[in-house]
């Protein structure tokens, strides 16, 4: 796979956040490198854009946030908290909450490559993707308490949904430092790629991820961002999913290709 040229070199525009169309996955970048793409509002307000529009767009079926030049993101933007009122502190948050709900309740799936620091919001932002693939010496972090801040962008509920009541715990009380290894032994990672091949792994994975059926990856992650729910409740949500899938032309396509012996082409309706 031939590799996109990075943010701040010929053929890139700079911005915020950076997008790049590959076909069916679009790659976008966060693009503040000399603050270690730290996760500023406008640089939140940005990539919240750029995701609604790749969420919307009928050619693409996933999506690759990658931070440029070697770091995920080393989290909030201090220079933009201090002196900070409790109504603009609400209002962050609410924006904040907003970028959430569209990646975790979008319809693509959302691959995260992450290397170098990935730390307070940083290691948020990556937790409210589907798939994280990390750099071998990724480092992965939760230290909003050096702040007197609670962990935010939803980190409390997608982290202990991925590792674990406890383990979230301790990474909110000690705000420890931990390795690839570690995080994807506790589950905040899915993959770990080879050195310097993050990013070409990530999308990879995204290629393979956009071959399937797109209602299908839909329903299943929309169904997954209901939970908790009781299981009789969950089952009922299955078939009614499951009978509105049995009448897509997609459906249709992937009996045909079973029976035939050839790969499904499928077209999300």
């Amino acid at each position: 796979m031939t590799l996109p040229s990075t943010p701040n070199e010929p053929g890139i525009d700079d911005g915020l956040c950076v997008p790049v169309s590959l076909g069916a996955t679009r790659l976008i970048w966060l693009n503040q490198p000399k603050r270690r793409n730290a996760l500023s509002p406008d640089l939140r307000g940005a990539l919240k854009a750029l995701l609604e529009e790749a969420m919307q767009d009928e050619t693409v079926r996933a999506i690759v946030i990658c931070g440029a030049q070697g770091n995920f993101s080393a989290g909030g933007d201090l220079s933009t908290m201090k002196g900070i009122t409790s109504v603009a502190g609400r209002e962050r948050m609410n924006n904040a909450a907003d970028l959430m709900r569209v990646m975790i309740q979008g319809p693509k799936p959302i691959v995260a490559a992450v290397e170098g620091w990935c730390v307070g919001a940083g290691m948020s932002l990556a937790a409210a993707c589907d798939i994280v693939v990390a750099a071998p010496d990724a480092k992965f972090s939760l230290p909003f308490g050096k702040l007197g801040l609670i962990p935010d962008l939803g980190s409390l509920h997608t982290l202990t949904a991925r590792i674990g009541m406890g383990r979230t715990k301790w990474l909110a009380f000690t705000r420890r430092t931990i390795d690839a290894a570690t995080a994807m032994n506790w589950g905040a990672v899915e993959d770990i790629a080879d050195e310097g091949a993050t990013l070409s792994h990530a999308l990879a994975l995204a290629e393979e991820i956009a071959e399937g059926a797109p209602l299908t990856n839909s329903y299943t992650k929309q169904l997954l961002a209901r939970l908790p729910m009781g299981f009789d409740e969950f089952l009922a949500a299955e078939r009614d999913t499951q009978a509105i899938l049995y009448t897509s032309e997609d459906f249709n396509e992937g009996i045909d290709a079973f029976f035939e012996k050839r790969p499904a082409t499928f077209r999300g309706r």
